[in-house]
């Protein structure tokens, strides 16, 4: 009988655990500012060659291929710091 009862508290003890962890609920940072920037937009110049345009349009491109990884990076950081087995919906705004 008192390994019933031994069992019992290790039972009460896990759920209230989990009960604990559940009500804690996650404090997420704030994403970072640029993480929300809209891509710039490449407007070709009066006389610009079109090879001029499509160099500007890749450098912005990379830079904005770099903000997301940069972006994806932080976010699989904060993920990995709560424990989180899905990833994380972030409402947008």
């Amino acid at each position: 009988m008192l390994s019933g009862c031994g069992n019992l508290e290790a039972r009460l003890a896990t759920a209230s655990t989990e009960i604990g962890r559940q009500n804690a609920g996650v404090s997420l940072p704030a994403l970072p500012a640029r993480c929300r920037d809209n891509m710039p937009r490449v407007t070709p110049k009066a006389g610009e060659k079109w090879r001029a345009v499509q160099g500007r349009w890749q450098i912005v491109a990379d830079g904005v291929d770099r903000r997301t990884a940069d972006c994806a990076a932080f976010y699989d950081d904060v993920r990995a710091g709560i424990g989180a087995a899905e990833p994380l919906s972030i409402p947008r705004g």
